[in-house]
């Protein structure tokens, strides 16, 4: 059950037997609205001299996506089923709260409110498989610090390592094989599908555990998804001077056509749910990398709010909870 509050975010309803336990879904920001955007990019640049001209691209591209921001609706729509399906299977109601790091509901906020409804024990959720300290670890720190300063003794833990789950896995592998046999028959033979993550600043050195674990789950689905060739790829990585993690995924692109490649088929690793971002990075950059030099190209779907990807957070949140399957 859920309730719309003023600024159009979903928190939990009040209910009669009031839970204590809840989950934190943590999202990068949450635009209800085109008037959102603006104060979204100017929080994600605070501090990076005049962001006006950023601004106004930034409004542009979310107007150019002829869609509302999926980043509101679809995670708003998670955490409803994530609720729903937790209290059907295990009968035990864990509310799930949004709590965003550039926009309304930010954490600190939605820790302030738990508080409120007599949350004592809070779990988050990111719903992305890699636990980094620029990703995941940010929200659990910005959680932290918004529970000390409520003086507040409310328990927080993480939902973490699922990134290699055979559940997950097997969803992941089953998009990737339906946008494979997408591809002409005749192209098959000569199809490179390239995994793609958002890039990390620094050297690879710094990143050792992230690069690996990274590696390990695409070998794991290419190998669920019984398809040929794959590589590894970045994208959304800076320009120079700074070293971002590579090869860009343009670069693999060129590469694969250097190689007398025909079509290439994208599975994005880091975004589970579509946003601006991967709007442009993969489904316009990337596309016409491939399209100027004559390669078909597909992408592998989004799980969003799939039954089978909502399902999967379900079960895994409530095994953290260790929560015990309801009798019919």
């Amino acid at each position: 059950m859920s309730e719309f509050l003023a600024n159009g975010h979903t928190q939990p309803t009040r209910l009669p037997d009031t839970p204590h336990r809840a989950i934190l879904l943590a999202s990068y920001s949450a635009c209800a609205s085109i008037d959102d955007v603006p104060a979204m990019y100017h929080h994600i640049l605070r501090g990076h001299g005049s962001p006006s001209e950023a601004i106004v691209q930034g409004v542009i591209r979310y107007s150019d996506t002829g869609t509302c921001d999926p980043l509101y609706t679809v995670t708003k729509r998670q955490s409803e089923a994530i609720t729903q399906l937790v209290e059907a299977k295990f009968g035990e109601v864990i509310p799930v709260y949004i709590g965003c790091k550039h926009s309304h509901p930010f954490v600190a906020d939605t820790i302030q409110q738990a508080i409120r409804d007599g949350i004592t024990e809070l779990a988050v959720l990111h719903a992305t498989p890699f636990f980094t300290a620029s990703g995941t670890g940010g929200y659990v720190q910005d959680a932290k610090k918004a529970i000390a300063a409520a003086n507040s003794d409310m328990k927080l833990t993480v939902i973490s390592e699922w990134q290699a789950h055979p559940d997950f896995i097997r969803l992941m592998a089953r998009r990737l094989r339906d946008a494979y046999v997408w591809m002409p028959s005749s192209m098959l033979p000569k199809t490179r599908v390239i995994f793609t993550v958002h890039s990390k600043p620094g050297l690879p050195s710094a990143h050792e555990d992230f690069i690996a674990s990274y590696k390990h789950v695409a070998g794991l689905i290419a190998e669920q998804a019984n398809i040929g060739k794959w590589d590894i790829s970045y994208r959304s990585g800076m320009p120079a001077p700074q070293r971002w993690l590579g090869p860009d995924i343009n670069e693999v692109i060129l590469g694969a056509a250097s190689d007398k490649e025909e079509a290439v088929v994208i599975c994005e690793l880091t975004s589970l749910t579509e946003n601006v971002e991967v709007y442009y990075d993969i489904g316009q950059e990337a596309k016409q990398t491939a399209e100027q030099c004559g390669m078909q190209f597909v992408c592998t779907e989004y799980p969003n709010d799939a039954y089978d990807f909502m399902d999967f957070l379900s079960n895994i949140a409530a095994a953290h909870f260790e929560l015990k399957a309801a009798h019919s």
